[in-house]
């Protein structure tokens, strides 16, 4: 029993990362959950919980995943009156404004009703095989910089650590369907056959190489054309 009362069990974890209005600001204890219940964070599973963002962002681009909510704290910064609240934005809850509680007010949060579904990119099967390919390879590359991370110069590293966030970013843009995802996937794979030729990307295995340039070839001549196509649409400004 003092196990039970002390150690933190899986629910007492989905509950930390739900969704749901009694899951917010709950369980924060990595293992001793006795923690929690002293300081009054405490909280069991007592519904299905739903995981995600109380406000999803429905997209798979990863800066906007990933620094959304400071551009949040910035635009409430600025739209915040007074010099004191304006400080009290930075550090008090996302849900906080003048007269309001410190972490806001609970019933604010958007309700569930636990038949919410993981956002899921519009693409065509296609492209997400592709999607999917170019993120194998990625992670390849990924696994192999790490582990030779003290053999490479500064300058290699820094590339490959760039190619990495680039291919990334390109992911989220065709996921996205962005207006200039080709675009930004023929530089990439521009880049890439660039990396290779001057020695600072290589395939994990080197008897792939020739594979690799023509594969990727063959994506800049597909991304490429769609480029074109989608410039010679637009209407000239």
């Amino acid at each position: 029993e003092i196990r039970k009362l002390s150690f933190k069990k899986l629910d007492h974890h989905r509950v930390h990362h739900g969704r749901n209005r009694y899951c917010i600001d709950k369980n924060y204890a990595g293992t001793l959950i006795i923690w929690d219940r002293i300081f009054g964070t405490f909280e069991a599973e007592n519904e299905k919980v739903v995981y995600g963002l109380t406000h999803p962002i429905n997209t798979f681009e990863p800066f906007k995943v990933q620094f959304h909510h400071l551009v949040n704290i910035w635009t409430t910064f600025w739209a915040t009156p007074g010099f004191f609240n304006k400080f009290f934005v930075m550090f008090k809850g996302p849900g906080w404004s003048p007269g309001k509680p410190r972490l806001g007010l609970s019933e604010e949060i958007p309700e569930v009703k636990g038949n919410e579904v993981p956002f899921s990119s519009s693409a065509s099967q296609l492209l997400r095989i592709y999607a999917v390919v170019q993120f194998a390879l990625m992670l390849t590359f990924y696994e192999e910089t790490f582990a030779d991370k003290a053999a490479l110069s500064q300058v290699t590293l820094l590339l490959r650590v760039c190619f990495i966030i680039l291919t990334l970013t390109s992911i989220g843009f065709l996921l996205d369907q962005k207006p200039k995802a080709a675009v930004l996937e023929t530089f990439r794979c521009l880049l890439f056959l660039m990396l290779c030729r001057f020695g600072h990307l290589k395939p994990f295995i080197p008897s792939l190489s020739f594979t690799f340039e023509i594969f990727f070839s063959i994506c800049i001549a597909f991304w490429g054309v769609k480029s074109m196509k989608q410039l010679v649409s637009e209407p000239w400004k």
